[in-house]
């Protein structure tokens, strides 16, 4: 039988723990700050290290920045999603760590929506379909014809399957309607790596890895992954726009925080991070690296997350990719 003693004391106890939450909220943050990362390499990386510098001056706090490399970001994921709730630690997601792994792991170790909760969209950026030069397309539509009347001939490099450059690829092969084949790399600049050699035929890769291979004539571009032209590069039509309507591919990254991460805390990480994203520094580097600040709520981050899991859950459907 529970007595009104103890009864007494669990109610004490929960006050005092909330009263402890809410004066920690109260000063956050008073302490260094994790962002965790699911990659080591590549254009990722270097955007989260660029917001972290700018996200630590307007928290008054320093951001320190860890990899939890490994499983196609799902230990990151898990990691801060088992972290505690304060604040303390929040990771670096990207739209096909959140929509996309949960697609292809039977257990990737945690709920994209149950586990987290969306501070803010940060940026987004989208990719350039780029070929070595003896592949003979000098446009999208003679590469969808190269592939048609070669079939299983036409190679395409990712950085392993449900990395973005294998997701474009994929989404291309259902929008176009052809056959190529993945081949993985390990990330990084293996893949670009790649086709430059001559060893594989195309990628989706990302511009700011791509363009020094382009502008010296070692790549070809063919377009754009994304719904509009790049200001970098104007007259590079975009994919839909050279002949696969409906075809939009882009990477956006977003801050998350263990769901329950007290309300006041997410608030200031609201905050800060509206203030960094609209820092004309940081907005000034990040246009230099093709990446485009995003500005919206969590629950907007939320209902897009759903929206385009959906979609890559047809993607995988008709590609027959079961998960492992």
């Amino acid at each position: 039988m529970i007595s009104r003693r103890n009864v007494l004391g669990v109610l004490i106890a929960s006050g005092c723990l909330g009263w402890r939450m809410g004066a920690r909220a109260a000063g956050y943050p008073d302490a260094p700050v994790r962002l965790v990362l699911p990659y080591t390499a590549g254009s990722d990386d270097v955007q989260a290290r660029l917001v972290a510098r700018t996200l630590g001056h307007y928290l008054g706090q320093p951001i320190v920045v860890e990899a939890h490399a490994g499983a196609g970001g799902n230990i990151a994921a898990h990691y801060t999603a088992h972290a505690s709730a304060d604040g303390y630690t929040m990771l670096f997601a990207i739209n096909s760590l959140l929509e996309v792994n949960p697609l292809m792991y039977r257990d990737p170790g945690f709920d994209p929506l149950a586990d987290f909760t969306q501070v803010a969209p940060l940026a987004e950026h989208q990719f350039m379909l780029v070929v070595n030069p003896r592949v003979p397309a000098n446009s999208v539509r003679e590469l969808i014809d190269y592939a048609k009347k070669n079939p299983g001939k036409l190679t395409n490099a990712t950085a392993g399957a449900g990395s973005a450059l294998y997701l474009a690829g994929m989404l291309f092969m259902t929008k176009a309607g052809i056959g190529m084949v993945n081949v993985p790399y390990k990330g990084g600049a293996d893949d670009t790596l790649a086709v430059l050699a001559g060893d594989v035929d195309m990628e989706f890769g990302g511009i700011p890895n791509v363009a020094p291979y382009v502008k010296d004539g070692r790549l070809r571009a063919l377009a754009v992954s994304g719904t509009q032209r790049s200001p970098l590069y104007p007259d590079l039509p975009t994919v839909a726009q050279a002949g696969v309507p409906g075809f939009d591919f882009t990477a956006w990254s977003s801050l998350a925080v263990p769901a329950a991460t007290p309300a006041p805390v997410v608030q200031v990480l609201r905050t800060a991070v509206a203030k960094t994203m609209a820092d004309p520094d940081l907005r000034r580097d990040l246009d230099k690296l093709g990446f485009v600040p995003l500005a919206g709520s969590g629950d907007e981050l939320r209902r897009r997350i759903e929206t385009e899991s959906a979609q890559w859950r047809q993607v995988f459907e008709h590609a027959g990719i079961k998960p492992s």
